[in-house]
């Protein structure tokens, strides 16, 4: 009767272990994705910018803290753009809609 008990014991601790954490698992990739879908509009908003056909990927990084280099880059991908290369070999980022002619 005791190993029975036991057994139900761990059981009980492990499914209720396993479903917190995927409970929390699950919230932290809705707010990851959120986070990224939010960033990918703001890229958008900021590559539609009527002053700048292209920006410098320095500019854009000022404007959107707390993504990686190469992390932006793949956000800035996402968004619909692409890069080009300025003067000094500047790295600059536009949408293709808006730099058609330049591809």
């Amino acid at each position: 009767m005791e190993l029975l008990t036991t057994i139900l014991i761990a059981f009980v601790t492990a499914l209720l272990t396993g479903v917190v954490s995927f409970l929390v698992q699950e919230r932290k990739l809705r707010t990851d994705l959120r986070t990224e879908f939010m960033a990918e509009e703001a890229v958008k908003r900021l590559l539609k910018s009527p002053k700048w056909q292209k920006r410098s990927f320095e500019e854009i990084s000022k404007r959107l803290g707390g993504f990686q280099g190469n992390e932006l880059r793949k956000l800035l991908v996402r968004a619909g753009a692409v890069r080009f290369t300025g003067e000094a070999e500047q790295e600059l980022w536009g949408l293709v809609e808006r730099n058609e002619n330049d591809l």
